[in-house]
């Protein structure tokens, strides 16, 4: 596997991981407000 496939494969899942991250925290948070 060409090292810039695999450089970009992480980038998407450390993308993917911190969106379903802020996702979560951002819905939990409304829930707490309302």
């Amino acid at each position: 596997m060409p090292r810039g496939i695999t450089r970009m494969a992480w980038f998407v899942a450390i993308w993917l991981a911190s969106v379903a991250v802020i996702g979560t925290v951002a819905w939990l948070i409304r829930l707490w407000i309302v």
